[in-house]
């Protein structure tokens, strides 16, 4: 009996103590849940935990939402990342277009020095002219004072050529400086080895044509006919070969037909160049077809001749016949 009494003790103290654990374990989550849950509203737990599901929902959407800003912050650092290279490779390509326009300013300032040069060579000539004339007519006094004429002739016709000589010296300087004022600086967009667009600026000289122009009165594709306001007081002839070219560009190779005074009617050659670009009103200059080399005509190979037949004296006394055969200049030996 006293064992049975020790034993519900026991049971009893070690009921007590779980329900003191229990309770103290219990309180501690209650404590940890209140500190979690402080800023939830309501005042009591049961109210706060009523909340709980949908505060987790907000939760799980922002952490997505978060996500989604994280994978779009990236995004945009990559974004940044090319850009960054973009505008490297566009830092290298400013550089290298200074770097051209540089060069292009020297070409231009060497350009306007040779313009001085020339403009100065220019005035050198007409002084020089200009001596050469007042020496000629002095020379010229002077052979009607002394009557030493030949000498002096001969002084006049040397001082005479070299006033040709300087005058065309000078027409040929007065041209290139009108070549050079009328030029231009254009842009040229070239790719580098790199695949890269640069852009250039080159000074261009305008095309001077050399030979007579042409205008195009009528022409007809299908039968490669075309029709000049050139012809026989320009020097045109039947079946002569003429260039026609464009900015110096070979346009058309034509054979002239029919040639009348002021007019000519020739068929191009569409094998050569771009005949099919030619039209009405176009102006183009001709030039002298190259004249092509003869061939050289193939070796004839003579053919050994037989020994005729001695012929018998009882020949026919009538020709019949012979009209028909062949002089001897008729073979080919």
């Amino acid at each position: 009996m006293k064992a049975a009494s020790l034993s519900l003790k026991i049971l009893a103290i070690l009921a007590a103590a779980f329900c003191v654990f229990a309770w103290v374990d219990t309180r501690g989550k209650v404590s940890t849940a209140t500190t979690n849950m402080i800023e939830v509203e309501g005042i009591t737990l049961v109210e706060k935990s009523e909340k709980i599901p949908a505060l987790l929902k907000s939760n799980a959407d922002l952490k997505v939402k978060v996500d989604n800003l994280d994978s779009r912050i990236k995004t945009l650092e990559t974004r940044e990342s090319e850009l960054n290279k973009e505008l490297e490779g566009e830092r290298t390509k400013n550089l290298q277009v200074n770097a051209e326009l540089t060069k292009k300013n020297g070409e231009i300032r060497t350009l306007n020095t040779s313009l001085d040069t020339a403009k100065k060579q220019i005035t050198e000539k007409e002084s020089t002219i200009e001596t050469l004339r007042r020496e000629i007519i002095d020379a010229k006094n002077m052979a009607v004072d002394t009557g030493d004429v030949e000498a002096l002739n001969a002084k006049v016709a040397d001082l005479e050529s070299q006033l040709a000589a300087k005058a065309k010296e000078a027409s040929d300087a007065q041209a290139k400086v009108k070549l050079l004022e009328s030029g231009e600086v254009i842009e040229v967009v070239e790719t580098d080895a790199q695949g890269n667009k640069v852009v250039k600026k080159v000074a261009k000289v305008p095309y001077v044509a050399t030979g007579d122009i042409a205008t195009v009165l009528d022409v007809d594709q299908p039968t490669a006919m075309v029709k000049l306001n050139r012809g026989k007081s320009a020097g045109l002839q039947q079946g002569q070969k003429i260039l026609l070219k464009r900015e110096g560009r070979l346009v058309a190779e034509i054979l002239v037909d029919t040639v009348a005074d002021s007019t000519a009617v020739a068929f191009m050659n569409t094998e050569k160049g771009i005949p099919e670009t030619v039209e009405v009103g176009d102006l183009l200059e001709m030039a002298d077809a190259p004249v092509e080399a003869p061939k050289a005509a193939a070796p004839v190979i003579s053919a050994p001749v037989e020994e005729a037949a001695p012929v018998e004296e009882e020949a026919p006394a009538d020709d019949a016949g012979l009209g028909d055969f062949p002089e001897p200049d008729d073979f080919d030996f």
